[in-house]
């Protein structure tokens, strides 16, 4: 028998045990996969990398840095075999981050002792000695980075440890955009179920006393008919009035919405025309002492000059000044002086709505332009579904002009500045 039959060629004993080493982590990396793109949970999914990293590795610690746009930095969202000193703590700049981790197969083997890329002294603190991180990419977008650590100083990460990375990092990625993509849209989902909620609500309060004065004047005009009596003319005109004013609230939120719609797809259309915007601030503030002369609580000052003629869209300016006079008498529910001032200077014609309401926070006035954005704390319990204040400024915007608010704090009231040129 030949000596090749005898004594076929095998590999060494340390091939071997490298070959069953290889084996065991692609099964592992399998495993860690399926893990990974099992769960939609961000917080489940960030443990699950930092464990699948570290098991992988063989390391003594392992972190998931992800980036955090408000501190321009990556911070530690998940962590193993770390404390949490270091990583409430540890935060990586952005911009160094970006010089590492430039592109999706990067990666950054360092020997922490002496290059550290985060806080040095935590570090030591944590008696880190080497790290190995991989950048997490997707679509064109960098995520963060998976970190893995000693506290060895003579581990060498290798070829294979980076290949075994790379594929956690990159499977890292997909699952972290799928449950972002997931966790967005349980929000729009839950924001579209709030919204339309509160958009029928708004529609149904209107709607309650509008057939409950119907059904009155009905009962009323049957009665009349029947018993030959004479109508009560100025009551009726009452009623009708408040028919009216349910109708054009009704109206007016449809309008708003619409107006929301076409401001988001960049089709709010302004039509200029000359128009007397003296007179239509005059008869805008006119509805609102009609509207609460029952009730009683408010009154209505306007200073403006007898005529004041601009370029703008009269039906959009009137939903402007009916938004933001409207917002002035239904945040101020205990009442108080509503003051409407109009001045024109210097090519500019300014309309100052003030009331004595609830007023506004000082770190809530900055976030109030956004559609469906509403007041936290009091505001919150007012009727709405902010959009009349977007609506204002868009159409103010869309006249080349601006609406500002303005507020000393809460419980003292609020100024709304409007500003369109001539």
């Amino acid at each position: 028998m030949s000596s090749r039959s005898c004594c076929p060629a095998s590999p060494g004993e340390g091939d071997d045990t490298f070959a069953v080493d290889i084996r065991d982590r692609l099964s592992k990396v399998h495993d860690v996969s399926i893990a990974m793109l099992g769960t939609l949970d961000l917080a489940s999914l960030y443990q699950r990398v930092v464990d699948a990293a570290r098991v992988l590795e063989g390391a003594d610690a392992a972190a998931l840095l992800l980036v955090d746009e408000e501190e321009r930095a990556l911070v530690i969202r998940a962590k193993g075999g770390l404390s949490d000193l270091y990583a409430e703590r540890q935060r990586i700049p952005l911009d160094r981050a970006l010089g590492r981790y430039h592109f999706p197969q990067a990666d950054d083997t360092r020997d922490l002792w002496n290059a550290p890329l985060g806080d040095r002294e935590l570090i030591r603190g944590e008696g880190l000695a080497k790290v190995l991180g991989l950048a997490i990419w997707r679509e064109g977008e960098l995520l963060g980075a998976l970190h893995v650590y000693s506290r060895d100083p003579g581990r060498e990460f290798d070829d294979l440890d980076r290949e075994l990375g790379h594929i956690v990092a990159a499977q890292a990625g997909v699952a972290i955009a799928n449950a972002r993509l997931f966790d967005e849209l349980k929000r729009v989902e839950a924001e579209r179920e709030q919204f339309l909620s509160i958009v029928s609500h708004e529609l149904r309060t209107p709607l309650t006393p509008l057939k409950a004065l119907a059904q009155l004047q009905i009962s009323r005009l049957r009665r009349s008919r029947e018993r030959g009596q004479q109508l009560d003319l100025d009551l009726f005109a009452r009623n009708l009035e408040s028919i009216e004013r349910q109708v054009d609230r009704m109206n007016g939120l449809v309008s708003d919405l619409l107006s929301v719609s076409r401001a988001k797809r960049d089709m709010l259309e302004i039509e200029r025309r000359p128009m007397d915007l003296a007179s239509m601030v005059r008869e805008i503030v006119d509805r609102y002492v009609v509207a609460t002369r029952e009730e009683g609580r408010h009154t209505f000052t306007v200073d403006a000059p007898e005529s004041l003629v601009v370029p703008a869209d009269q039906a959009r300016i009137e939903q402007m000044l009916m938004n933001l006079v409207g917002n002035a008498v239904k945040y101020s529910p205990s009442g108080g002086e509503v003051a409407v001032s109009l001045r024109a200077n210097d090519g500019v014609a300014e309309i100052r709505i003030r009331d004595q309401g609830i007023g506004i926070p000082k770190d809530e006035v900055g976030r109030l332009g956004d559609a469906f954005t509403r007041g936290a704390g009091r505001a919150a319990t007012f009727s709405g579904i902010g959009v009349g204040f977007f609506v204002a400024k868009r159409v103010a915007e869309g006249h080349g002009g601006s609406v500002e608010l303005d507020s000393e704090g809460e419980d003292r009231g609020a100024t709304a500045r409007v500003r369109l040129p001539l």
